[in-house]
């Protein structure tokens, strides 16, 4: 028989021990509410909706006269892929750049030089020709990463030309193409695309954009966002003379194939002159000057990531555009 004493000891322990489950389980509870409050929280979940396609992203600090010339491309090869490579400007070449790719198997990606329907290209397409002595100065690029290249190249002659515009991050995706800002080299500040065209009125418009959109656009959203490029920059200024030049193709070393490769430039590419014939506008072919005889881009112009231009591969692009040229 137990003591009043002993019976007192095994109620206090009883007490103890529901406290201690007690406490034990507030404890779960606040954890796991803590959990879920940061799980609603976190910013990875991505948004739904068109505005997930993949981006051929530079990001670039707006260039300044000192900088060494560093690009710092992520080229995204679909929507869940991010790669990164950071490039530094080679020594100038000294010697002819190389014309052909590497030896080795071609891939499923080397169907040669684009095949356009004739009659559009031989309607659309700027011929041989000489252009005139102030031509080039005269030329501004308008475009994503790969125009981009030419400030971090000095192309003009210095990274603060005012020959180049695209978006302070360094690219700029076609189906984004009508609401993103771009940087305003004149005024020092960033603009819509009508604004930009209002308030600088160039002589001449060379317009490369669709990279960033043939691993998810089909053909009617690429030529209805194309389009609406087309459309702003007529209406804003009338008297610039647009050039729509060719997505350019991509090298052999370039890892995300599967989503952005030759044959899906080449087919865009057939878009953007069909749009060029649509509209009455020269087409730029400058892909003709750049691919191999493999169906890739020589080894030799890339700057490391397969996509992006070096100074030789830029050399090569302004070759064309002046050999050329668009005249009245």
């Amino acid at each position: 028989m137990s003591t009043p004493y002993q019976h007192r000891r095994k109620k206090d322990r009883g007490a103890v021990l529901i406290i201690l489950i007690s406490t034990v389980c507030m404890i779960m509870l606040l954890a796991l509410f803590f959990t879920s409050a940061m799980r609603k929280d976190s910013p990875d979940t991505e948004p739904e909706g068109r505005g997930n396609e993949t981006d051929a992203v530079d990001v670039i600090s707006k260039p300044k006269p000192d900088d060494n010339v560093t690009a710092n491309i992520n080229t995204i090869g679909s929507t869940e892929q991010q790669t990164t490579a950071e490039q530094t400007q080679p020594t100038p070449e000294t010697t002819a750049p190389d014309t052909k790719t590497p030896s080795g198997n071609s891939g499923e990606n080397s169907t040669g030089p684009a095949s356009y329907t004739p009659e559009l290209l031989e309607k659309t397409a700027l011929a041989e020709g000489t252009a005139p002595e102030d031509y080039v100065d005269q030329l501004v690029f308008y475009g994503d990463s790969t125009t981009y290249g030419m400030k971090a190249y000095k192309v003009f002659g210095s990274r603060d030309t005012k020959q180049v515009w695209t978006p302070t991050s360094g690219t700029l995706a076609l189906y984004r193409a009508v609401t993103d800002l771009v940087y305003d080299p004149n005024s020092d500040t960033e603009k819509s695309l009508a604004d930009i065209c209002t308030d600088n009125k160039p002589e001449y418009l060379i317009v490369t954009l669709g990279v960033n959109g043939v691993s998810t656009m089909d053909k009617d959203y690429f030529k209805t966002e194309y389009q609406k490029v087309i459309d702003i920059i007529q209406e804003s200024s009338p008297d610039t003379h647009l050039i729509l030049q060719s997505i350019y193709p991509v090298a052999r070393s370039y890892q995300k194939q599967s989503a952005i490769n030759n044959t899906k430039i080449q087919a865009a590419n057939e878009w953007i002159v069909e749009l060029a014939a649509d509209n009455g506008l020269p087409y730029l072919n400058t892909y003709s000057a750049l691919i191999g005889e493999d169906g890739y881009l020589p080894e030799t112009y890339q700057n490391g990531d397969g996509m992006h231009f070096n100074e030789t591969g830029f050399a090569a692009i302004m070759d064309y555009v002046e050999s050329h040229p668009y005249l009245d």
